[in-house]
């Protein structure tokens, strides 16, 4: 091969590389607005079961206890468009009743003849209709004899006893795959304490299983399925466009060991992918904030965090130096909104905080154009770095250039965005990067919302065992499974199957665990 055509097959490979970017990204694209709507779709419905689980709790509170609400993410949408009505749906439209069909009845006159001449009836139309009947659930027992074994020619004092190998996940016990699922499912995702599960059970199948027995089977439960949990973790720290967001929540262990007895507050950290990437949500319990043992295993990770201004992630940071910080500008603008919403309305135009908060809003209006025009990662990237930096330098002299009356809220306002400017800035080097920290920050808020009743053992290891769980449930909320069907499937198959093919995200999951 000569100069030229050297030179003429390059070209052609970089334009073969230039297309397969593209092609991925768009890929990429196409999963961040399944992923986005997905989520959208849960919040909704998450937000009807909220309600529902605040009132079904409420009666486990002592009355003397306020439940504060729980407002987490903001409304990002900034740009006003036009009301379309919606055209009215059918009831149940999206459901397949012929499907679920068990038995056929027919409803017919109850006369046999015309009553005028007495000749036979005949067929003149049918109206079909569906019916849904509840059928509580059922216990079924199964009766186990194990047989040992023995030669009946060899001496009997010689003689070799051969035992039966048990292949249950739960030996000793009267926990089958389906019912742990059906306890975890009723524990952690619908957030029923123990002491009430147990007399749950009692009602529904008449048998009595302790509160400290259904704890114990759910602690067996997480060390059965850790592998997953940890190969979750890795395949979150190994994510292909390389960001993780994070956020934290208080968690109060009643049960402290000795040397701990002082400690109010223990923590449980959320880290979650972003809508680019395998939907993974990972929560994990830790007794302290100390950042060296909560984010060990973030210790190799190369990428970007987006979190808030929790001071852990700095030394993160500083002892990884392949970690970058996205700092979240909602935690920003909410500081100035809460300001703008105490003004008088005559003093709001001419605040420094509606000003601020104008410019901010520029940010995220922006944004919100790139996700409206679909653009694809590298696009989002060039928009970002020709229309942001003016703005961004608008937004940088008002926060340093005035001073601000000391001790004001609008100082108090200003000074936590001068704290991490340096790290506002990160997503203008990834188009995949997003602004806000909302992603992980709605995925904190179903564990707030069942922090009151869930949180019963009390103990440090049953805060462990819980949050392994709750990320398993969570995650495979996020990826559209059933969740009691997906357990009782993982706990079929994990003595036999890979691990990484019975992942939430697994494309080998059988399909009748999807919920759509």
């Amino acid at each position: 091969m000569n100069l030229k055509e050297a030179l003429k097959e390059i070209k052609r490979l970089e334009k073969l590389n230039h297309d397969l970017s593209n092609e991925h990204e768009m890929t990429l694209r196409l999963l961040f607005e399944a992923n986005e709507k997905l989520n959208l779709l849960l919040k909704d419905k998450e937000n009807v079961i909220e309600k529902y689980t605040i009132e079904r709790i409420k009666k486990f509170i002592p009355q003397t206890e306020v439940m504060k609400p729980v407002i987490i993410n903001e409304v990002e949408g900034l740009v006003k468009e036009k009301k379309v009505r919606k055209e009215k749906s059918k009831n149940f439209e999206n459901f397949d009743f012929e499907r679920h069909v068990s038995e056929t009845k027919y409803e017919k006159p109850d006369i046999d003849a015309c009553p005028s001449c007495g000749h036979d009836l005949s067929i003149a139309s049918e109206k079909i209709r569906y019916v849904v009947e509840s059928i509580p659930a059922t216990l079924r027992v199964t009766k186990i004899i194990k047989q040992s074994c023995k030669c009946s020619v060899c001496n009997p004092k010689d003689n070799q006893i051969y035992y039966p190998l048990s292949s249950s996940l739960f030996p000793g016990s009267i926990m089958t795959h389906s019912f742990a699922s059906f306890i975890a499912y009723h524990k952690y995702e619908l957030g029923i304490p123990f002491e009430h599960l147990a007399r749950h059970i009692k009602e529904t199948l008449d048998i009595e299983i302790s509160k400290q027995n259904l704890a114990l089977y759910m602690a067996k439960m997480a060390n059965i399925l850790a592998p997953i949990y940890h190969q979750m973790k890795d395949d979150l720290l190994h994510n292909q466009v390389r960001v993780i967001h994070a956020d934290e929540t208080t968690l109060s262990i009643s049960k402290r060991p000795e040397s701990d007895l002082d400690r109010k507050k223990s923590y449980v950290y959320v880290y979650t992918s972003s809508y680019y990437d395998q939907q993974i949500a990972i929560y994990d319990f830790h007794e302290s904030r100390r950042i060296d043992r909560m984010a060990a295993w973030l210790s190799d990770y190369e990428g970007v965090v987006v979190c808030d201004d929790y001071a852990g992630y700095t030394k993160l940071k500083k002892d990884n130096q392949k970690i970058k910080l996205q700092r979240c500008f909602a935690h920003v603008r909410r500081r100035f909104a809460d300001i703008v919403k105490t003004l008088p309305e005559e003093n709001v135009s001419s605040s420094y905080a509606k000003k601020i908060l104008d410019i901010i809003g520029k940010l995220f209006y922006l944004e919100l154009i790139y996700k409206k025009e679909k653009l694809i990662a590298s696009e989002i990237l060039a928009r970002r770095n020709k229309e942001h930096p003016p703005i961004l330098k608008e937004l940088e002299e008002l926060l340093f250039n005035p001073v601000y009356k000391p001790g004001s809220a609008l100082e108090g306002a200003v000074n936590y965005a001068k704290k991490v400017w340096p790290e506002l800035t990160t997503y203008l080097t990834s188009g995949y990067i997003e602004i806000s920290n909302n992603i992980a920050e709605r995925a904190v808020k179903p564990f707030v919302i069942n922090r009151k009743v869930f949180m019963t053992s009390g103990s440090y290891d049953g805060a462990r065992y819980t949050t392994l769980l709750f990320s398993m449930i969570r995650t495979a909320r996020m990826n559209d499974l059933n969740v009691s069907r997906y357990l009782e499937y993982v706990l079929d198959h994990i003595q036999t199957k890979d691990i990484k093919d019975l992942l939430p995200y697994s494309s080998k999951l059988d399909k009748s665990l999807r919920n759509t």
